[in-house]
């Protein structure tokens, strides 16, 4: 019985939103068993009991395991850390109140992706993959009374052949 709640957490602790409410809920029809036979007033209603309680911990644990899945801001969709929503491909907005800058991004290098040849069935209908890799200088920008500097960087494109 001691062992009873690290198997729990153990069996609740999922990655996936099915896998979290199976084992939940099988972790909770375990504990309502239990609970169901312990608490049982004579020896004729211990197997009804922990059926009864058993369906009722099952269910509980389920919609618990559901909620909190929902609830954990490591199943939430993550910002990109470039939002490059503009229509302008040289400005980027950096995420800092509003700061936008003018990168002047400039293609340095072209790479075919990936490098191993396509079949010969799939010649002319599989568009060509590249990565194209664009540079920007360093920058200074003066906002109010704050300076921001901006080291160099690069940025990767993904495009296919048109």
């Amino acid at each position: 019985m001691k062992y009873l709640l690290p198997i729990i957490f153990f069996l609740s602790s999922c990655s996936s939103l099915k896998k979290t409410v199976v084992y939940s809920s099988l972790a909770g029809s375990i504990v309502g068993a239990a609970g169901g036979m312990a608490l049982s007033p004579d020896e004729e209603s211990r197997g009804a009991n922990a059926a009864v309680f058993g369906l009722i911990g099952a269910g509980v644990a389920a919609l618990t395991g559901y909620a909190m899945y929902k609830e954990d801001p490591r199943n939430s969709k993550l910002k990109p850390m470039l939002d490059m929503k503009n229509e302008d491909p040289n400005t980027v907005d950096l995420g800092l109140d509003g700061i936008n800058i003018e990168a002047n991004l400039k293609p340095s290098e072209k790479f075919l992706s990936p490098k191993i040849k396509l079949p010969k069935k799939l010649e002319g209908k599989v568009k060509k993959q590249y990565l194209i890799k664009y540079e920007a200088k360093e920058r200074y920008i003066n906002k109010g009374s704050k300076t921001y500097y901006i080291p160099p960087f690069e940025i990767y494109e993904h495009a296919y052949d048109n």
